[in-house]
């Protein structure tokens, strides 16, 4: 029998690699030879807990088509023919198109009450995981792996040859950042509409994402973005791709940064604040900073760490007329979207993002590499 490799979450901080049978194609899916998965901050919190089961990790998933299922039919989520020897991209969940929310709201992440999610511990996200038989054979779910079984229903996307696998990786990212900036959309004119060339925009957090969300907002046309966040490979990164002000916040205290974008603003505040960061804190700083009749998107913080943040709704919100939103994940559009922003990869500084890259068989000092100074870090074939 044919086997392959994973690497196994089993413990708290504890992996371990396995030899799995490498299975058949699923009727309607595929089998998918990895050739790179992207590092996510929610891996680092999510093997720093225990889990309920042992599951092979990784949700931002790029490989080759070893072979189909029965039933496929052989196209990606925009039409176009896929062949064995492809390489694909995957949205990481498959909605069940069978719930009250699949069927009020259609098929999307943050929809669907049943989903599966490649690579992610459904019990951390507040989805139902499915009861699994003692002894029962590892399950090729994650891109800490080097293939995976791809479900019936799965959209994916079929990656151009001119863009290479490890790029193609931050789709999964780009796709959190492309839907954080599009919510922000209005009707031209309307008062709040904040995505103009004139307007300023600030991302808490340089990590990825936010990096990510201040290309996003360049190639949206917003006028200045500024990036606050601390470390300093991240800090020279958003340096290098164009971000009009760095503030570095282990040099900078949270009333200077305040006053810092009130100085850039003629003391008006930042039109849009983003919210990158995974420090429930943040929020109350994105509000500090935005300017009467502006917005501000909290993303960055989806996994709860049973901390909390004191807002005033009446003076931090009502009275100032801010909008806020609120985002977990996002639906197959935005990774439409994504994919077709990668395809502009020589015009678009994506690579610079990429700050390490592992074998398969490094997760552990992948995980390191992330948890300290790296931007993106990708595990590649």
């Amino acid at each position: 029998m044919n086997t392959t490799t994973a690497t196994l979450w089993v413990g708290k901080n504890s992996l371990e690699q396995v030899e799995a049978p490498l299975p058949e194609p699923p009727d309607e899916g595929l089998l998918l030879e990895v050739e790179a998965n992207g590092i996510c901050g929610s891996d680092l919190h999510f093997v720093s807990r225990e889990p309920a089961a042992p599951l092979v990790l990784g949700h931002e998933i790029v490989g080759r088509i070893v072979a189909f299922g029965a039933g496929h039919p052989r196209t990606d989520a925009g039409d176009a023919p896929l062949g064995e020897g492809d390489t694909v991209a995957l949205f990481p969940w498959v909605p069940c198109h069978r719930c009250w929310s699949c069927r009020r709201f259609g098929p999307g992440a943050a929809t669907c009450e049943k989903a599966f999610v490649y690579g992610v511990p459904l019990d951390e996200i507040g989805l139902a995981a499915p009861r699994r038989a003692s002894g029962d054979s590892v399950e090729l779910t994650g891109g800490f792996g080097r293939h995976v079984a791809v479900r019936a229903g799965t959209y994916l996307w079929k990656v151009p040859p001119h863009l290479p696998a490890a790029v193609a990786s931050l789709l999964d990212p780009l796709a959190v950042a492309v839907r954080g900036v599009d919510m922000t959309r209005t009707a031209t004119g309307t008062w709040d509409e904040v995505l103009t060339p004139d307007s300023t925009a600030v991302v808490l957090g340089a990590g990825a994402v936010g990096l990510l969300t201040g290309l996003v907002l360049r190639a949206q046309g917003v006028g200045t973005v500024i990036v606050t966040g601390s470390r300093s490979a991240r800090l020279a990164a958003a340096r290098d791709i164009g971000m009009d002000l760095v503030i570095d916040r282990d040099e900078v205290g949270e009333s200077a940064r305040r006053d810092a974008v009130l100085d850039l603003t003629g003391g008006r505040g930042a039109d849009l604040v983003i919210d990158a960061t995974n420090s429930p804190a943040a929020l109350g700083e994105a509000l500090a900073m935005v300017r009467r009749l502006g917005t501000v998107v909290e993303l960055g913080n989806i996994v709860p760490d049973g901390s909390t943040v004191a807002v005033d709704p009446a003076r931090d919100i009502c009275q100032r007329n801010v909008r806020l939103l609120g985002m977990s994940f996002n639906p197959p559009r935005s990774y439409s979207e994504a994919m077709a922003l990668l395809g502009r990869h020589h015009d678009i500084p994506f690579e610079r993002l990429i700050t390490g890259s592992y074998t398969l068989d490094h997760v552990a000092e992948a995980l390191r590499d992330i948890s300290s100074d790296g931007v993106k870090v990708v595990l590649t074939a």
